[in-house]
Protein backbone atom coordinates (compact mmCIF):
# COMPACT_ATOMS: atom_id res chain seq x y z
CA UNK A 1 0.00 0.00 0.00
CA UNK A 2 2.88 2.36 0.42
CA UNK A 3 4.18 2.37 -2.98
CA UNK A 4 0.33 3.54 -4.48
CA UNK A 5 1.19 7.28 -3.22
CA UNK A 6 3.97 7.25 -5.21
CA UNK A 7 2.68 5.39 -8.37
CA UNK A 8 -0.14 7.50 -8.48
CA UNK A 9 1.83 10.54 -8.20
CA UNK A 10 4.15 9.29 -11.21
CA UNK A 11 0.92 8.66 -13.05
CA UNK A 12 0.04 12.63 -12.44
CA UNK A 13 3.37 13.81 -13.43
CA UNK A 14 3.15 11.09 -16.78
CA UNK A 15 -0.11 12.93 -17.58
CA UNK A 16 0.98 16.40 -16.33
CA UNK A 17 4.18 15.88 -18.91
CA UNK A 18 1.75 14.80 -21.35
CA UNK A 19 2.41 11.40 -22.23
CA UNK A 20 -0.01 10.28 -23.79
CA UNK A 21 -1.04 13.26 -24.81
CA UNK A 22 -0.69 15.34 -27.73
CA UNK A 23 2.81 15.75 -28.92
CA UNK A 24 4.88 18.35 -29.00
CA UNK A 25 8.22 16.90 -29.43
CA UNK A 26 9.72 18.43 -26.47
CA UNK A 27 9.96 21.33 -28.25
CA UNK A 28 6.49 23.25 -27.91
CA UNK A 29 5.05 22.18 -31.31
CA UNK A 30 1.63 21.97 -31.76
CA UNK A 31 0.44 18.24 -32.32
CA UNK A 32 -0.99 19.30 -35.79
CA UNK A 33 2.33 20.52 -36.83
CA UNK A 34 4.53 17.21 -35.40
CA UNK A 35 1.83 15.48 -37.95
CA UNK A 36 2.47 17.54 -40.59
CA UNK A 37 6.36 17.33 -40.21
CA UNK A 38 5.98 13.70 -40.06
CA UNK A 39 5.53 13.55 -43.90
CA UNK A 40 5.63 10.15 -45.39
CA UNK A 41 6.02 7.99 -42.55
CA UNK A 42 3.31 6.30 -41.19
CA UNK A 43 5.05 5.26 -37.71
CA UNK A 44 6.37 8.97 -37.54
CA UNK A 45 2.18 10.19 -37.90
CA UNK A 46 1.54 7.56 -35.02
CA UNK A 47 4.76 8.64 -33.28
CA UNK A 48 3.23 12.44 -33.23
CA UNK A 49 -0.36 11.51 -32.33
CA UNK A 50 0.35 9.35 -29.73
CA UNK A 51 2.30 11.54 -27.79
CA UNK A 52 5.16 9.79 -27.85
CA UNK A 53 7.87 12.51 -28.11
CA UNK A 54 6.39 14.30 -24.96
CA UNK A 55 7.80 12.11 -22.54
CA UNK A 56 10.54 10.36 -24.72
CA UNK A 57 13.69 11.60 -26.57
CA UNK A 58 14.47 10.15 -30.08
CA UNK A 59 16.65 11.43 -32.72
CA UNK A 60 14.79 9.87 -35.88
CA UNK A 61 11.81 11.47 -34.67
CA UNK A 62 13.24 15.18 -33.33
CA UNK A 63 11.86 14.16 -29.74
CA UNK A 64 13.84 15.89 -27.11
CA UNK A 65 10.97 14.57 -24.53
CA UNK A 66 13.24 13.96 -20.67
CA UNK A 67 10.36 12.43 -18.59
CA UNK A 68 10.96 8.56 -20.32
CA UNK A 69 14.58 7.26 -21.53
CA UNK A 70 15.78 8.21 -24.69
CA UNK A 71 14.51 5.28 -26.70
CA UNK A 72 17.79 5.63 -29.54
CA UNK A 73 19.79 3.84 -26.20
CA UNK A 74 17.08 1.80 -24.60
CA UNK A 75 15.53 0.04 -27.89
CA UNK A 76 19.41 0.29 -29.69
CA UNK A 77 19.62 -2.80 -31.70
CA UNK A 78 15.80 -4.51 -30.09
CA UNK A 79 13.47 -7.10 -32.28
CA UNK A 80 10.51 -5.56 -33.00
CA UNK A 81 8.86 -7.93 -30.93
CA UNK A 82 10.93 -6.42 -27.86
CA UNK A 83 9.72 -3.27 -28.96
CA UNK A 84 6.19 -4.12 -29.29
CA UNK A 85 6.02 -5.31 -26.01
CA UNK A 86 7.82 -2.35 -24.53
CA UNK A 87 4.79 -0.08 -25.81
CA UNK A 88 1.57 -2.96 -24.79
CA UNK A 89 2.93 -4.17 -21.48
CA UNK A 90 5.15 -0.90 -20.42
CA UNK A 91 4.79 -2.17 -16.82
CA UNK A 92 6.99 -5.98 -17.64
CA UNK A 93 9.40 -3.87 -19.68
CA UNK A 94 10.61 -1.01 -17.63
CA UNK A 95 13.99 0.31 -18.77
CA UNK A 96 16.34 0.51 -16.16
CA UNK A 97 16.01 3.62 -13.83
CA UNK A 98 12.11 4.22 -14.85
CA UNK A 99 9.87 2.51 -12.38
CA UNK A 100 6.44 0.86 -13.79
CA UNK A 101 3.72 3.05 -13.68
CA UNK A 102 5.00 5.36 -15.77
CA UNK A 103 4.08 4.85 -19.51
CA UNK A 104 0.06 4.73 -20.27
CA UNK A 105 -0.86 0.61 -20.21
CA UNK A 106 -3.17 1.58 -22.71
CA UNK A 107 -1.68 2.09 -26.01
CA UNK A 108 -2.92 -1.55 -27.39
CA UNK A 109 -6.28 -0.10 -27.06
CA UNK A 110 -5.53 3.43 -28.43
CA UNK A 111 -3.89 2.32 -31.60
CA UNK A 112 -4.92 -0.08 -34.25
CA UNK A 113 -2.88 -3.27 -34.92
CA UNK A 114 -1.85 -1.82 -38.40
CA UNK A 115 -1.34 1.72 -36.02
CA UNK A 116 0.82 -0.15 -33.49
CA UNK A 117 2.88 -2.07 -36.71
CA UNK A 118 3.63 1.48 -38.52
CA UNK A 119 5.02 2.85 -34.74
CA UNK A 120 6.73 -0.78 -34.28
CA UNK A 121 8.51 -0.51 -37.58
CA UNK A 122 9.55 2.93 -36.90
CA UNK A 123 11.35 2.57 -33.79
CA UNK A 124 13.13 -0.60 -35.21
CA UNK A 125 14.38 1.64 -38.01
CA UNK A 126 14.68 4.68 -35.51
CA UNK A 127 16.86 2.95 -32.69
CA UNK A 128 19.55 1.08 -35.82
Amino acid sequence: MRGRPVAVALAAAALAAGCGGDDDGGDGAATTASARAAGPDPGLRVWAAQGCGSCHALAAAGARGTFGPDLAQTLQGAPAAVIRRAIVDPSGSASPGYGTGMMPEDYARRMSGRELDQLVAFLVQGTR
